[in-house]
């Protein structure tokens, strides 16, 4: 159904230019409703976006993302304009470890889930005997998971309480559970809620074994889905603009009327979406009243990751033989070889260091030698590298900061205004803020402004 009091719109205006406001416009571009989208940022993509290092030439993205075969809204997306084959995905689940100079794989075979999941931990070098078994005695807690599709009732109980209730030791945390947690929430486990990991587990790894490969995009973000989807927009008679901030909101009568630009632009439509993350939606000023489209939305912060680039004067395959590995007891989390995934011949490592908050103030230059320390220490052939060149890229409101407080903040797609939607990873409870949940929610709001 449209929004309460809505025929069908003849003008939606889409506010953001990341994975949630574009798998928005172009599915009700492709129903032939009039589109305008506007970006605040000089390029599309939103906080997964890319841009060329003028120095290297390589193309960098301001977050490092992987892919899962399972993220069926993204792909149909991706589909949808044309590039969901700069994908590539693995044929079965594999992970590679490095600590201290220690090199493991997690490979899942080619069987059932959830035994494919349960067979790769049990049989990975690095947990101790006592490790595996504390992971087959919560197995069944585990297989639950996949028959309430979801981690109801775990909403109010930290992921590290959650943990603590399955007797996961210590050793299974470090190789297993604080890795996955840290990386799918963007928070501490001792602070986020176990549902969001609840749900990781079901969708992505319990249910469907071909479901549960990685794949990483062969391009910059931004090529992936940002100039693709301007094209797909603009052919059916849509606008994208870009560098164009909306600072106030006019309202009348319970509807939004009209936004306003920073350069004192007034926007009209019949209909707005705002993908706007939170910190955004509740500055946008109003000239009647407190512009507060849902409840609470100082309640929510951010949380930030970090992406530290290096450019190395060794050959990539000598100092990190693999398309991406987690770190174990590094302050370092994850190393993805740039020249691997994008066929490069620069030694560009990408070292990405999510939920940051504790490091994200800290220079440059000290980011830049931590990492290189690490790379050091956790992997050999990065022992004598001479670091040529580095950057280090900070998303500091990445994603909302997922907390057992806020989640049962997290509001669905309708506001108090009859005529504006609500998406972005952080509207969707249960789920965590992940490029799914952007464009789910995406995809949700066409459909209840048009129906395919």
């Amino acid at each position: 159904m449209t929004p309460r009091g809505m025929t069908r719109p003849g003008h939606v205006l889409v506010l953001g230019g990341g994975f949630a406001g574009l798998s928005c416009a172009t599915a009700l571009a492709e129903r032939g409703v009039r589109v305008t989208v506007v970006e605040a940022r000089r390029g599309l993509g939103g906080r997964a976006g890319s841009f060329v290092d003028e120095p290297s030439g390589e193309v960098v993205d301001n977050g490092q993302h992987l892919f899962m075969a399972c993220y069926r809204e993204t792909r149909a997306f991706l589909r949808r304009i044309g590039t969901e084959r700069l994908l590539k995905f693995q044929r079965h689940l594999t992970v590679d470890y490095v600590s201290h100079g220690f090199r493991s794989r997690l490979r899942c075979p080619p069987i059932p889930a959830p035994w494919h999941l349960l067979s790769g931990i049990l049989t990975l070098k690095g947990p101790a005997l006592g490790d595996r078994l504390a992971l087959l005695r919560a197995s069944p807690d585990l297989l639950r998971l996949r028959a309430n599709g979801s981690g109801a009732g775990l909403s109010e109980v930290t992921v590290t309480q959650w943990l603590d209730r399955l007797g996961q030791t210590p050793g299974m945390r470090r190789w297993l559970w604080h890795p996955l947690a840290i990386a799918t929430l963007n928070e501490s486990p001792d602070i986020a809620p176990a549902s969001l990991l609840a749900s990781v587990l079901a969708e992505g790894f319990l249910t469907d074994a071909a479901g549960s490969a990685l794949g990483v995009a062969t391009v910059g973000l931004s090529d992936l889905y940002g100039g693709p989807s301007k094209e797909f927009i603009e052919k059916r008679g849509g606008l994208v603009r870009i560098n164009t901030p909306v600072v106030a909101v006019t309202t009348s009568q319970g509807r939004v009327a009209a936004v306003r630009t920073r350069d004192g632009e007034t926007l009209e439509a019949d209909v707005f979406v705002s993908t706007l993350p939170p910190a955004a939606l509740a500055r946008l000023d109003t000239p009647e009243a407190p512009f507060a489209p849902v409840p609470a939305l100082d309640r929510f912060t951010s949380s930030p990751i970090l992406s530290v680039n290096l450019w190395l004067d060794r050959p990539p395959e000598q100092t990190a033989p693999f398309d991406f590995a987690g770190v174990v007891g590094g302050r370092i989390q994850w190393v993805f070889n740039k020249a691997r995934i994008l066929a490069g011949r620069a030694s560009h490592l990408a070292v990405v260091i999510s939920a940051a908050r504790d490091l994200v103030a800290r220079g440059n230059e000290e980011l830049a030698d931590m990492a290189l320390q690490d790379l050091r220490a956790h992997l050999p052939g990065a022992r004598e590298a001479r670091l040529e060149r580095a950057m280090v890229v900070r998303e500091r409101t990445a994603t909302f900061s997922a907390t057992v407080a806020t989640e049962k903040l997290r509001p669905g797609q309708r506001t108090a205004y009859s005529n504006m939607l609500l998406a972005g990873d952080w509207t969707e409870r249960g789920l965590p803020a992940t490029i799914e949940t952007a464009a789910r929610t995406g995809h949700r709001c066409a459909q209840m402004i048009h129906p395919a």
